[in-house]
C-alpha cells in the first residue's frame, strides 16, 4: 500500500493536530511516540502523524468484545438481597453501622 504517488501530497499532522483528531492529550501522543509505542516519523526533529499512523493507532488501541462469555439471561441470573449485595458466607455477621453522636445536619459556629 503506497500512501504517496506521484502527484500526490501526503497528509502529514502535527503533535496538536494529530492530537485534536484522536481526542487525545497532545502529552499522551509524545509520550507514546517517545517510547516508540505508536507509529510516527519524525521530520525536522520534530514528531509527525500520517492519516495511516492516525489509523493504525485506533486499531492499536481498539478493544473487541470477549468472544467466550456467553450472555446470560435475566431468569437465571442470581437474584440479590434487598440490601443489593449477595448472601453472606456462613459464620459472617453482617455489621450494622454505628449512630453518629451529636446534632445531624447542623454546624455549629
Amino acid at each position: 500500500m503506497s500512501l504517496i504517488s506521484a502527484g500526490t501530497q501526503p497528509n502529514v499532522y502535527t503533535v496538536p493536530e494529530a492530537a485534536r483528531l484522536l481526542r487525545v492529550r497532545e502529552s499522551w501522543l509524545e509520550r507514546e511516540a517517545a517510547a516508540r509505542r505508536i507509529p510516527f516519523t519524525m521530520l525536522a526533529g520534530s514528531y509527525r502523524f500520517t492519516s495511516d499512523h492516525l489509523i493504525q493507532i485506533v486499531r492499536m488501541h481498539e478493544i473487541k468484545p470477549a468472544e467466550t462469555a456467553p450472555l446470560v439471561p435475566a431468569a437465571v441470573r442470581k437474584r440479590r438481597t434487598a440490601q443489593g449485595k449477595g448472601p453472606l458466607p456462613a459464620g459472617v455477621t453482617q455489621l450494622r453501622p454505628r449512630p453518629r453522636p451529636g446534632p445531624r445536619g447542623h454546624h455549629l459556629t
